[in-house]
């Protein structure tokens, strides 16, 4: 089966170069402009077709110019009522409203490419784009059968991309499922739908496609287009890096009295790398002086992010027997250093353990026991279990 699989694909690609090769085009018209000198003007030469009685050509070539005063103003765009002469492009057209007609104007090439294949979506078709240029570009229908065919190329005044052939009737039969359904396509469209329903699952946004675009979408791309939207939304990891800085300043500004402590690695070239992050707000630390019980737990777990990492924390228990979140902090690796560092700063925020009366418990962690300050005895308090 997948050497078949492998052989039909072979085949469509030949029989798709061979397409290329025999779709008609236009022969050139043979006409020439000469550039004009001091005071003339352009000089446009046409050559003439004309056979005799026996069949044979007799070419020439004839000479135009033109004067006028018109040539050397604007083409006007609007007519006596204000309305533009050629249809233009809504972008903001919704799928379902997008339409294709002839005239119709583009302000980039890439925006008639993305209207054509969104249009041929909404009719449940698929598109082969047969010549992409920078200037001009070709698409037909997939089915060799069909006759559907549009193309556009630059215009001058004004400036603008325009469609200047249109054969839109496909003569194949509707599919909802479409080559031109790409996942960034897919992403693009899912970043609305996002924004409103930010806990959409996968299995909500394929029905939402069957319902709303009458298009199947596959589970793979369905995964990774909302991955790719939910970027476009939040950003990525790597710009939420960047962003770390404001955020602390925002939360102290919110939190006055809070600790937010980051320390980065310097670059030789560039900006300095993350090394680790430790929070501990005001509300936390007046709510676990004043309302809970004199214990604290100390855990650390993986991150499971693009660039991984360790999440530290200590948990308190309130009288209702609720953990209550005192301070974390996200470093490299759980190694001395980095838990030695934690409880530095936490036996800050939290004052001494002999004027509290704190009491801590892990779950024997070998490392919490090798990275404790002389000056804090917490092992002497350290009630350890297996289960935190």
């Amino acid at each position: 089966m997948v050497e078949e699989n492998h052989n039909e694909e072979g085949d469509g690609n030949l029989r798709q170069s061979e397409r290329r090769k025999r779709h008609s085009r236009p022969q050139p018209s043979g006409q020439r402009i000469i550039p004009p000198r001091d005071n003339e003007v352009p000089t446009v030469i046409v050559p003439i077709h004309e056979g005799n009685a026996d069949g044979v050509d007799k070419g020439g070539e004839n000479e135009f110019q033109y004067e006028s005063e018109d040539l050397h103003s604007l083409p006007e765009s609007d007519d006596e009522n204000g309305v533009s002469v050629f249809p233009q492009h809504n972008p903001e057209a919704r799928f379902g409203q997008v339409r294709l007609e002839l005239g119709i104007e583009f302000a980039t090439m890439q925006e008639f490419k993305d209207v054509v294949k969104k249009y041929n979506i909404q009719m449940g078709r698929e598109v082969f784009f047969l010549k992409v240029e920078p200037l001009r570009c070709r698409v037909i229908c997939y089915n060799q059968e069909c006759l559907w065919e549009v193309y556009c190329s630059r215009r001058n005044f004004p400036p603008s991309f325009q469609i200047k052939t249109l054969v839109d009737e496909h003569t194949c039969p509707r599919s909802n499922k479409s080559r031109s359904v790409t996942c960034k396509w897919v992403a693009g469209e899912l970043v609305n739908k996002l924004r409103i329903t930010p806990n959409l699952i996968q299995r909500e946004a394929e029905e939402w496609f069957k319902v709303e675009y009458d298009i199947s979408v596959g589970e793979r791309m369905i995964y990774r287009a909302m991955e790719m939207a939910k970027d476009i939304i939040e950003g990525t990891e790597k710009e939420q890096y960047g962003k770390l800085r404001n955020y602390l300043s925002e939360l102290l500004k919110a939190n006055l009295g809070s600790t937010c402590t980051m320390s980065t690695h310097p670059q030789p070239e560039g900006l300095p790398k993350f090394r680790s992050l430790y929070i501990c707000l005001e509300a936390c630390k007046r709510g676990f002086k004043h309302g809970c019980r004199p214990f604290i737990c100390l855990d650390g777990t993986f991150l499971k992010g693009y660039f991984g990492g360790q999440l530290l924390t200590t948990l308190g228990q309130d009288a209702n027997n609720h953990l209550f979140p005192i301070a974390y902090v996200v470093v490299d690796a759980e190694t001395k250093e980095n838990w030695k560092w934690f409880l530095h700063l936490l036996h800050k925020d939290i004052g001494d353990y002999k004027e509290f009366g704190w009491n801590f418990m892990s779950d024997k962690q070998k490392v919490i026991f090798k990275s404790c300050p002389t000056y804090l005895f917490i092992f002497m308090h350290l009630c350890c279990s297996i289960e935190c």
